[in-house]
């Protein structure tokens, strides 16, 4: 039998082992610690089905620029939430887990924030950065705009702390996972670029303070949360 499946049939036992009926209670509890038994599952393997994992639609480079890296973190402070990058070389994507509901809460909010912060991005290109020549200086100062876009985001961003409880589950999730090096992508511009770089940073920062998150059909007042 599938592990996940033997998982989810020893927590609906367990959930039975709860009952007013003390003959059914008994059964139950049997039936979990002999399946538990068989198949070497712990309590810890239980505990942790209470985390989902939830996997954002929008697809990123290999080479994650360090903004959105930034962006992913903000994002999953705000919902008490790890991530990483996942899926294959050629479909990379970004993985939350969490809690119960709170990764589909993550992934929703970074794609929204994501969508944002590039077109906010592509503006500054077309305007600011217009008359920049070089690729990579433009991509470079592109870079920091964001980065100063995610950084008023976080500014405003209410931090979920997660009881011990969650902090431990989390952890060994994410120890359990098969996790990858991220490689951000790297730039050497010029000194022109480094030193435009600090004006840059603040108009990202005057923009993202625009930014909005819609809530998403019934994700309740969590989504206030990054408003």
């Amino acid at each position: 039998m599938d592990k996940e499946k033997v998982l989810n049939r020893i927590k609906k036992c367990l959930a039975l082992s709860q009952s007013a009926n003390e003959h059914e209670a008994a059964l139950a509890l049997k039936q979990a610690q002999a399946l538990m038994r068989k198949y070497s599952i712990n309590d810890d393997d239980i505990a942790l089905l209470d985390i989902r994992e939830h996997i954002c639609t929008c697809k990123t480079a290999q080479n994650i620029p360090g903004w959105q890296v930034m962006l992913a973190n903000v994002v999953a402070s705000a919902f008490g939430c790890e991530w990483y990058l996942g899926g294959t070389w050629r479909d990379p994507r970004i993985h939350y887990y969490g809690i119960d509901n709170k990764a589909a809460l993550a992934a929703y909010g970074y794609e929204v924030l994501l969508r944002q912060v590039k077109t906010a991005r592509k503006e500054y290109i077309a305007t600011a950065l217009k008359r920049v020549r070089l690729a990579k200086n433009k991509t470079y100062r592109a870079d920091e705009f964001c980065k100063g876009w995610i950084l008023s985001v976080y500014g405003k961003v209410d931090k979920f702390a997660n009881g011990e409880r969650e902090r431990t589950l989390l952890q060994q999730f994410g120890q359990k996972l098969n996790l990858r090096n991220e490689k951000t992508r790297e730039i050497n511009p010029g000194s022109h670029a480094k030193q435009a770089a600090n004006i840059d940073r603040f108009l990202g920062g005057q923009e993202g303070k625009k930014a909005q998150l819609n809530h998403a059909m019934n994700a309740g007042e969590q989504l206030k949360q990054i408003v």
